[in-house]
Parts: structure tokens; sequence; C-alpha cells
């Protein structure tokens, strides 16, 4: 759904919230096939800088993204982060996405979100659906699509 789209619509937007480097974002829910822990990654050779490696899932292999590497964010993360397995992204349909921490599914209603600045925390506007509030903090709606498919360098501002 296009981001106009979405803030034209009256209905509800499911999305799932997590933490990266203490600040919170969320994805799409329908994106999100399900949320592991504790994944056994395989180093591969000649990745890309944001890529850990792959990872075994229902029997094909995955490419692992660090939303921490990709955003740029210094130091160490979490010692058991949370791995998204997601749908409908990159080449190969799905990939894997690591973060800090998964918290829940929240629903905002396109009144409660405001196009973005031209950045924040740091990310350019075009890497984001909408700006919102989630229990009283900042909230960032990512767009998936364009963060994880973009070959620039991004870096969030903690």
């Amino acid at each position: 759904m296009a981001q106009a789209d979405f803030r034209a619509s009256t209905v509800e937007q499911p999305l799932l919230l997590f933490l990266l480097s203490g600040r919170r974002f969320g994805v799409e829910i329908d994106r999100v096939e399900q949320i592991l822990h504790a994944q056994p990654i395989i180093s591969t050779p000649r990745c890309p800088a944001c890529v850990d490696g792959i990872l075994e899932y229902r029997g094909r292999f995955l490419a692992v993204l660090s939303l921490r590497k990709r955003l740029g964010v210094s130091g160490p993360g979490p010692e058991h982060p949370a791995v998204l397995i997601l749908r409908d992204i990159g080449p190969d349909g799905a990939l894997a996405l690591v973060v800090d921490q998964a918290l829940q599914m929240i629903r905002i209603h396109p009144d409660g979100l405001m196009t973005p600045p031209p950045r924040v925390f740091g990310i350019r506007a075009e890497y984001i659906r909408g700006v919102g509030n989630a229990d009283g903090h900042p909230l960032v709606w990512l767009d998936l699509r364009k963060l994880l498919t973009s070959d620039e360098a991004l870096t969030l501002q903690v």
C-alpha cells in the first residue's frame, strides 16, 4: 500500500513495534512471518557490511541483515537479539532482519501519523512511512522495501 493511500485511509494499520538502540520503530505486521530468538547464523564470505550471514529457516537459507549495521549504530547490541523473518522483501522474497528487541503488535490510526520531517533520528524521510506515538514514545514507521533494498549508507543518530 502506498504511503499516500494509507494516510487517506480510515483503517487502522497493525504494526510490529521493536527497539533498536533504545528507539522505537514499527513495520507492517503483514510483512513479518515470524519472530525468532537466538538463531545460529552462518557466516558467509564477501557479504555487504550489514549482512551477518545466512540462517536456515523452514528448509531454505535466508540472508540475515543487521538493522544496527544497516543504520550504522556503533557498539554491540543485546546478547540475544530478535530476528524478524520478513516476507515480500528483497530479491529472494524473504530475509531475516536482526533488531534489538521485538516488543508488541500495535494499531496505528492514520490520524495519529505525521509526515516525517527531512530526517528523523538521522534517517532520511524517504525511508520512513510516518512518525507517530506509541505509549508516549516517538515511533518511526520504516519503509522496509526502500530501507533494505537501497545501497545508500544510512546512519541512525543516537
